[in-house]
This record gives structure tokens, sequence and C-alpha cells, in this order.
């Protein structure tokens, strides 16, 4: 049976409040989950932990967006609407010049986060396959999805913090499970009942609740790490400016799933910035086969798009 725990009850509740309970100041530094967060990630599908990584971090990156951020109306090339003020490297695609840039990859590869993917995959050689930022715009959605076919976990952060109203994250637990059949039909049904049109739109209203899905209020200091298997969707966001987020995964070392070289798209100077053991981690120098779906799109990036330190 799938239950709430403690956890998943009430401590992203008091950390985004900016409250700091018991079993946060005893956790908060450990390099793993402690066995009740572990197994509340292995149930739920999620867990809520303090941020390892300090909060200076967190404020490079809001600095970084600032440097870059262009205006709305003149990003055109976002037709992912993947970003707000953040413009595409090339026109249609979802990289934006901060993704893999030197204060984020900081945060994505920090020693702490690292060890927890490796705990939770369960072996020492794992790979970092890729990150993104998504900055949800006013007036979007994301609508009810499963991300990938392969559970691995998902690591995301909010690094401006994230409520109902400016379009937070909304998921299912223990629904990484099962097949995402029954709640699709489910959503499918609901939006009929209400009248939606069809096709449905991030543009559109919020999409329908459905029974057992739990609203992730966070802020800045929160880290969540979900399955990548989790059914989940977003409020709706009905702030004046874009919602920021950015989420990353690794995976485990025989799985052929590599969407990069990272060796073709980070700069030198970038490089020269991390350690060894997160160079380690993007598999810098290896031979190893690349995830052929993503081929065409390799082809466009190369030379195209690049990441360094934004200084």
């Amino acid at each position: 049976m799938c239950r709430l725990g403690p956890t998943a009850r009430s401590i992203w509740r008091l950390r985004s409040r900016g409250e700091f309970c018991d079993w946060c100041r005893r956790n908060r530094g450990n390099m793993l989950l402690d066995t009740q967060q572990l197994a509340e990630y292995r149930e739920l599908g999620y867990v809520v932990v303090p941020c390892p990584f300090p909060a200076q971090l967190t404020e490079d990156c809001l600095h970084a967006v600032e440097q870059v951020s262009v205006d709305p109306e003149d990003n055109t090339g976002d037709t992912r609407k993947n970003h707000f003020r953040l413009a595409p490297q090339i026109e249609g695609s979802y990289w934006s010049a901060l993704d893999h840039s030197l204060p984020f990859l900081k945060i994505e590869l920090h020693a702490e986060v690292v060890e927890i993917a490796r705990q939770i995959i369960g072996a020492d050689d794992i790979y970092y396959r890729n990150g993104g930022i998504n900055e949800l715009a006013p007036g979007r959605g994301f609508l009810w999805h499963r991300d990938s076919g392969f559970a691995t976990p998902e690591f995301m952060h909010y690094f401006s913090g994230a409520d109902r109203a400016s379009g937070c994250l909304r998921v299912i637990p223990c629904s990484q499970d099962e097949g995402p059949e029954a709640l699709v039909a489910e959503v499918e049904k609901r939006r009929r009942a209400r009248g939606d049109e069809e096709p449905a739109t991030m543009e559109g209203p919020a999409d329908v609740e459905l029974d057992g899905e739990v609203s992730l209020e966070l802020g800045p200091n929160d880290l969540l790490v979900r399955s990548s298997q989790i059914f989940h969707a977003t409020w709706k966001n009905d702030a004046s400016t874009g919602r920021l987020m950015h989420h990353w995964l690794f995976r485990e070392p025989e799985s052929p799933n590599h969407r990069f070289r990272f060796d073709d798209y980070l700069t030198d100077e970038l490089l020269a910035e991390l350690t060894d053991d997160q160079r380690r981690v993007l598999w810098l120098g290896r031979e190893f086969e690349l995830d052929p779906i993503w081929a065409q799109e390799r082809e466009r990036e190369l030379g195209r798009v690049r990441w360094s330190t934004v200084i």
C-alpha cells in the first residue's frame, strides 16, 4: 500500500515556509540519503531533502540568468516553450547558454549530489546524462505525463522557489512502478468531463486534478529527488515572471543512453574549474556509443552549442 510518510507529507511544507525541523538539522551535510529518505524514495517515487550545496551556488545561478536573459518578446527562437527570458543557442533547441554552464554544473555535479545518485543507482561509475533549465512562462503549465521509459533518479532544484501560484510540481505518489496507461485514461476522462478543448495545451487551464496527487511547494533550499518514471504535471504559472527550475539525471554505466560527448560541448575554461571527480562523472575522454535517437540533434548542435563559465 502506498502511504505518505513524514518526509513526503510535512518536510516540504516546513521548508517552503523557511522553517527548519529537527530532521532537517540532523541530516544537513550528510553525503547519502538516510534509511527513511531512501525508503520514501523507493516507495513514493520522490523525496525532498535540504540542498547539500551552499546557498551561494544558487545565487550564482540567479546572477548568471540576469547576465544572459533577454526580453521575452525578443525570444522568438524558443519554439520548444522551455524558457521565458533565456534564448536558445540555436533556434528550436532546448539548450540556452546556461544549461550546462559552470554555475549550474557546480550544483548538478556537487559531490553530495553525485553520491546520492550513486547510492540510488547502485553503481560507482555512473555518468551524468544531461541537465536542463526549465523556465515556466506566465500563463503556461505542464500537462500530466511521464518523462521516460527508463527508471533513474532525477534531481530538481527550483532556484527561484515554486508554489502553486507559480506552477509548482504535481506528482502521483507510487506511480513510478506501474504503467501510465490507467492514469492517462483517467486524465483524458476528466478533461472530457470538464469540457476541455482538444488537444490540451500548456496555455489552457491547469490540467485536471487527480485522486491522490501531491503538490510540491519548494523553496530554493530544497532539493527534490524523484524517479524519472513518476507521473507528474505542474500547476499553471499565474505569476508575472518565469518560474526557474533546473533538473538533471545520471545513468548506470551499462545504459546506452548517452546524449552527449561533453568533450564536444564544454569549453576548456569550464573544464579547468571542475574537480577530478566531476570530470570523471562526465566520462571525458572515454569511448562509448551515443544514443542514436539524438543523432540528428547532435549534428545540428556540434560547433554551435557550447557551455562555458559565464563570468
